[in-house]
């Protein structure tokens, strides 16, 4: 049986290492960021290291040791190097209570690197710390009780991002990129995202839509905010997205995904004004379909609350604060294509945290 907290702190250590501040990627190129773990053993007494005082209970720890391997892909090898060197450069000047105060107790680079100009390798040793459990919430900051993966499917931890973190980003919207459907209503306003440095979060300020807010109408257009924190479109087709979002407006908010173009992608939306969790899709300009049956739910407005929505081959989940509320089948698989937070109506949506698991 697989040990959760190993499990766990390979998460944390993805989290640790992606949230680093990189430099963004030059036109042309893109970076990859790849963890090999080589061991990963219990710290203390049988992963012992003491006790929490609140709530009262066991603090588990494992020591980590891994290879961090960096590469550059696209452009020309110059400036590939260039770029390389950036990242290199970034994570050798890190401060030392930064990294540890990340889990990072240990980083040095390999001497033998230096043959291909894309790529270079680190040692990395990363102590992670598990709390114990309040009621069925994990109090643990990393918060990683979300990526439990009940799947066919192995799992790789790609980002999570506090939008908190962007405050102060010349561009916080950097790593997004702003799409509307192309056939919203005649008279609708088109997607406004921005960023709320105050409260940490990205706003969705205009009641963008397309078709009717019931759930009896197949046509959900709306606005999308794509994500590209990477510096390039996504392309997945099996994955756990986690969304922490709160809403003033009852209408529609969820996800896009499999987005291969502007006429050809998924959706979920979820409706506290018309009760509904509801899977969509649409395959070409004006063919838009319900997937599935929808669920009798919604959300609470003024409340944070936490989306997940689990796709690999015919299959869609939606779960909503723990609690599955949707599961419905595809006729084809999911295609690999981009992700995105997505409104229908909404005008007052509001998104602090997103994070992502890739299924292998």
């Amino acid at each position: 049986m697989a040990d959760p907290v190993a499990s766990a702190a390979l998460a944390a250590l993805d989290s640790a290492v992606s949230g680093l501040a990189w430099p963004p990627p030059p036109a042309g190129l893109s970076r990859q960021l790849n963890l090999l773990p080589n061991s990963i053993r219990p710290r203390g007494l049988g992963g012992y290291v003491g006790e929490h005082a609140a709530p009262r209970g066991a603090v588990q720890a494992r020591l980590v040791d891994a290879i961090l391997e960096l590469r550059v892909s696209g452009g020309s090898d110059t400036a590939a190097g260039d770029y390389l060197g950036r990242l290199a450069g970034t994570l050798l000047t890190q401060h030392h209570g930064e990294l540890r105060a990340r889990g990072i107790e240990r980083l040095r680079r390999h001497v033998d690197d230096g043959a291909d100009p894309r790529q270079a390798r680190f040692d990395v040793s990363f102590e992670y710390r598990q709390l114990p459990q309040a009621g069925e919430g994990l109090i643990d900051t990393l918060d990683l009780g979300f990526d439990t993966n009940l799947t066919p499917y192995r799992a790789r931890y790609r980002f999570d991002l506090a939008m908190r973190t962007l405050a102060g980003a010349s561009d916080p919207l950097a790593g997004f990129v702003p799409a509307d459907d192309t056939d919203l209503n005649a008279a609708s306003p088109v997607g406004a995202w921005s960023y709320d440095a105050l409260a940490g979060c990205i706003v969705q300020t205009a009641a963008t839509r397309g078709g009717a807010l019931a759930v009896s109408d197949s046509r959900k257009a709306g606005a999308q905010l794509l994500w590209r924190l990477d510096g390039a479109p996504l392309a997945l087709a099996r994955f756990i997205a986690v969304v922490e979002f709160e809403s003033t407006s009852q209408d529609g908010i969820g996800l896009v995904f499999g987005r291969t173009g502007d006429n050809d992608r998924l959706h979920f939306l979820a409706s506290q004004r018309n009760g509904y969790h509801v899977f969509g899709r649409k395959t070409g300009a004006g063919a838009w379909s319900r997937i599935g049956e929808p669920a009798a739910a919604g959300f609470t407005t003024g409340v944070r609350h936490t989306l997940a929505v689990t796709v690999f081959d015919h299959t869609l989940r939606a779960s909503l604060d723990g609690v599955q509320t949707l599961e419905v089948q595809t006729p084809t698989p999911v295609p690999a294509g981009e992700i995105g937070f997505f409104t229908h109506g909404n005008n007052g949506a509001r998104v602090h945290r997103a994070r992502l698991i890739e299924l292998l």
